[in-house]
């Protein structure tokens, strides 16, 4: 890629670098004053980031750019993975939905941590997000689904989320389940797209911490009954969701019965549309990114 000089050139180390283009408009690399590249032997940048961690066989970067033009965005919780001081320390700042006793660091940005969505990443196709955009509600004529893997940790909530949606099978016979060991899918699309509602169930309750299991109803215009993120009403219209309980079986059975009678999913879709416009635009991981590297980038000129 020729360099724009009139641009803050970002260097992205991430694993499958391809498969980011999707998210930007037009696939074009640029979001904001931001010109993404990313070239693992790349050295001409101002900014450097890493999402997550190093892929191998890149384990090492020299820095073509001051220390503290250097972030990292972490994308697990304190549950499933402790990033370590060593590590994190190396970077000017850290993009992070960990608390800060999991995660302390003097530049700490605390909040949703604009994780890449999973709705549209099949083997043979990929939805770009002009694909997304253009994409409507028609078609929807299925009831409501889940993605729910036979993975049944204890140290975190997979166990309990497997437990409920076995429940929640019983009681709700017309619920499709998907996930690995269960029934599965090329892309998370098979899930979603022919649904009008969703049952959305993160694997870590903690605030600022939504990932794709919320993301990507809302891509796919689908209701999500969630379960997750405490302030997620930071993010998106009160109405683009309706939260359920997974520690009340009873309760959140019956909330699920009565949206459904109700057809909350026709009387909310203009919020769903809302939502989906600001995953697309505004929790988008370049949008974020591009965002706060602005914001830093102005204040050392």
């Amino acid at each position: 890629m020729d360099r724009n000089r009139n641009k803050i050139r970002v260097k992205l180390c991430t694993l499958n670098p391809p498969l980011w283009l999707r998210q930007f408009p037009s696939g074009l690399s640029v979001r904001g004053n931001c010109e993404f590249v990313f070239d693992p032997a790349a050295r001409d940048y101002d900014w450097f980031v890493v999402y997550n961690d190093l892929p191998a066989p890149y384990l090492e970067e020299i820095l073509a750019c001051p220390q503290r033009n250097s972030l990292l965005v972490t994308t697990e919780p304190p549950s499933i993975k402790s990033y370590g001081n060593d590590f994190t320390k190396q970077f000017g700042c850290v993009l992070t939905s960990q608390p800060e006793w999991a995660l302390s660091h003097g530049d700490r940005i605390f909040s949703q941590p604009a994780l890449h969505w999973f709705y549209g990443l099949g083997t043979d196709q990929l939805r770009t997000y002009d694909d997304i955009v253009s994409s409507s509600a028609l078609g929807k004529n299925k009831i409501i689904s889940t993605v729910c893997s036979n993975k049944k940790q204890r140290h975190t909530l997979h166990n309990k989320r497997y437990q409920f949606t076995q429940d929640l099978k019983q009681k709700l016979p017309e619920l499709d389940v998907f996930g690995h060991g269960v029934r599965a899918m090329d892309d998370k699309a098979e899930a979603l797209d022919e649904y009008r509602y969703h049952v959305a169930i993160e694997n870590y309750r903690g605030e600022h911490h939504w990932t794709e299991k919320l993301a990507d109803p809302f891509l796919a215009l689908s209701l999500p009954f969630y379960f997750g993120c405490p302030d997620a009403t930071d993010y998106f219209p009160e109405e683009s969701f309706i939260p359920i309980d997974i520690f009340d079986l009873e309760g959140a059975y019956e909330i699920i019965q009565r949206s459904i009678r109700d057809n909350e999913y026709q009387r909310r879709l203009p919020y769903l549309l809302e939502a989906r416009r600001r995953v697309l635009e505004e929790y988008n991981l370049f949008t974020v990114l591009s965002r706060e590297i602005e914001t830093r980038h102005a204040a050392q000129n």
